[in-house]
């Protein structure tokens, strides 16, 4: 029994291991179950977590993508923001130099305040930055019209190269007077020509001061003078900048002949062995004091003391400047010789009583002592804004210092001789006109005590001329409806200007005295039409150049009544100044039947008896007076 107990016992603790490691063994699945439920439900945890992560990084991206846009869209001067709807568009930019963000309305308004003269003055808005704008930032931020200021600019900042020195070739030169423009200078001239040639129309070209240029000169002309194509006035020297251009002249030749002393009215230089310098072998030589101040043209003063002598000469220094020229020496004679305070020599003429003052620009003189009265004559800049450097408005040929001139009465000055030639020539062409009495600038008529016995001489005329005209404008009528004697019209109340604006006169070549041409229109159909040439010595009075009554006792020549020229009836017209028209002659001209082309052997012919107008003439082809006109309507003759 004890044996089978023993035997009962361990298969019971057999059976009891295998039961615990089978207990043991559910166990441990239960509990690796449990942990991979638990592990599954942590991943599962994590996995939300990382979800939610990726979610809340994506929007901080995006808050922070569009908070770095708005602030570079945003200016920060006055916080704006790029709007390119509305339609004055609002334009952003960062600027990379300086990282300032700006508007388009801020960079307009500190530029329109800074007012730019060349790009480098095109900066950063900001306070206290100074970092120039790009060229890309300015055309984004400013209108189109405003960029191309800009770009007009781009020149302006272009410094002259080194190598402008010496020939030039390859320097970029600006235009002095700072508009921007500037030239390439290269191996070729201004107009394609190379340089080591001279063009054709040159040869005859003189330079500043009056002298032919040289071929140096020439081929210094050629390469360096340059008209700015912005400021058209500016004509300068591309080597050495000087404006205007120093025609017939070096640069290092200019710089020669401005240190030189030169004549007051053509520029030369003057030779030390001149007259009129005062030379220091002249020194208490009454006799070669005496022919320095006549070589000035000053009044002698033969028994003057030498210390007068010395006070004349030393006073009258400026006179000095006058070359040997037979033109400057007679301008000299012509010329006003008074200093003024500033030590300028008036331009006006000799004996003037008073004097035209000061014109020479920039010149700070206010006041010129002396004179013919002895009294303070206004000085500086005329009233008119001349000034001594300006060309004369009769020839434009010569500057106003350059010969003696005269101020008339309306403020205007002008050269002596240009004055005195246009009065003298009178009108242009045949026909007699006034308008060479007015003053080319305000159109006054002319008026100054030097010029006076020309212009009365002239007025004498015209008051001559304007009755006659007043007087056959009332004999010919027709002109009380006449639209420009109506009020507002351009001859109201001024019957003579309208009779000379209607008429034609004339002078006679024989007895110089003024007379009626016929109709102006007539004139101008003659010019056209019949391209007629006038022959001075054609032009003759009808009391010179008639046959048959060619005055009236009662009323002179100037009613006398002609024939035709071409037919045998009463003249209505006179045409050219020469020739007389019934209406249907007159009607012809101009057409293939026009009587004027005709020879006289194919003009119509008559005898006394079956003359139209019953009275014996010359054959047609010439002039015929038949009488006074007044008379004959009046029954009287």
């Amino acid at each position: 029994r004890t044996a089978s107990s023993e035997v009962g016992l361990g298969n019971l603790t057999k059976a009891l291991r295998g039961i615990k490691m089978l207990l043991d063994d559910r166990v441990l699945t239960l509990r690796k179950q449990q942990d991979i439920d638990q592990d599954a439900a942590l991943a599962r945890r994590l996995q939300q977590e990382l979800e939610q992560e990726d979610v809340r990084r994506q929007a901080e991206d995006v808050r922070l993508l569009q908070e770095f846009l708005d602030q570079d869209t945003t200016c920060q001067l006055c916080g704006a923001k790029e709007d390119m709807s509305q339609e004055q568009a609002i334009t952003v930019v960062a600027l990379d130099h300086c990282d300032h963000r700006i508007c388009s309305t801020c960079t307009y308004t500190a530029i329109k305040v800074a007012q730019p003269t060349s790009q480098r003055d095109y900066v950063c808005p900001a306070p206290g930055c100074s970092q120039p704008l790009p060229q890309r930032a300015v055309k984004r931020l400013l209108l189109a019209e405003d960029f191309e200021k800009f770009v007009d600019l781009a020149l302006a900042d272009l410094a002259v190269g080194e190598d402008a020195k010496g020939d030039g070739a390859g320097a970029l030169i600006k235009c002095p007077k700072g508009c921007g423009w500037a030239v390439m200078i290269d191996a070729q001239s201004p107009s394609g020509t190379p340089s080591s040639k001279q063009c054709p129309q040159w040869e005859s070209s003189v330079g500043i001061d009056g002298k032919p240029i040289s071929e140096e000169a020439a081929r210094h002309r050629q390469t360096f003078r340059f008209r700015c194509r912005k400021c058209h006035d500016t004509e300068f020297c591309a080597k050495c900048l000087h404006t205007p251009y120093h025609l017939g002249y070096t640069c290092e030749e200019y710089v020669s002949y401005q240190a030189a002393r030169k004549c007051r009215f053509c520029d030369c230089k003057i030779a030390l062995s001149n007259p009129a310098i005062m030379k220091p072998e002249y020194v208490r030589k009454s006799k070669k004091l005496q022919q320095v101040i006549l070589a000035r043209h000053l009044p002698g003063a033969p028994k003057a003391s030498l210390e007068s002598l010395d006070r004349i000469i030393a006073t009258s220094e400026p006179l000095a400047n006058l070359c040997e020229a037979a033109e400057c020496q007679e301008r000299a004679r012509d010329g006003c010789t008074h200093i003024m305070k500033c030590k300028h020599v008036c331009i006006g003429v000799r004996g003037e009583k008073a004097h035209i003052g000061c014109m020479v620009q920039g010149c700070l003189g206010s006041t010129s002592a002396g004179g013919a009265s002895g009294k303070l004559v206004a000085s500086g800049v005329v009233d008119s804004g001349q000034v001594a450097e300006d060309l004369c408005n009769i020839c434009w040929v010569e500057e106003l210092r350059k010969a003696p001139c005269v101020k008339l009465e309306c403020g205007h000055v002008f050269h002596y001789h240009c004055i005195k030639t246009k009065l003298e020539t009178r009108w242009i062409g045949v026909r007699v006109t006034f308008s060479f009495m007015d003053c080319p600038l305000c159109k006054q008529t002319m008026s100054a005590a030097a010029i006076k016995p020309l212009i009365d001489q002239s007025l004498v005329l015209k008051k001559l001329v304007y009755a006659k005209a007043e007087q056959r404008l009332a004999i010919e009528g027709g002109h009380k409806d006449a639209q420009e004697l109506k009020p507002g019209g351009r001859y109201e109340k001024n019957h003579a200007e309208y009779a000379m604006h209607k008429f034609a006169y004339y002078i006679c070549h024989l007895c110089q005295a003024p007379y009626f041409g016929g109709m102006r229109s007539c004139e101008v159909a003659a010019g056209v039409g019949e391209e007629r040439a006038f022959i001075k010595e054609e032009m003759i009075c009808g009391g010179c150049s008639s046959q048959g009554q060619n005055t009236c006792a009662k009323h002179g020549t100037e009613a006398i009544e002609h024939k035709c020229k071409f037919c045998c009836t009463v003249a209505s017209w006179y045409c050219w100044g020469t020739t007389h028209f019934c209406d249907d002659c007159h009607r012809k001209q101009g057409t293939p039947e026009s009587m004027s082309r005709k020879a006289v052997k194919d003009l119509p012919q008559c005898t006394p008896d079956t003359c139209p107008l019953k009275l014996a003439h010359p054959k047609n082809g010439n002039e015929f007076v038949l009488g006074c006109q007044i008379c004959r309507s009046a029954s009287a003759c």
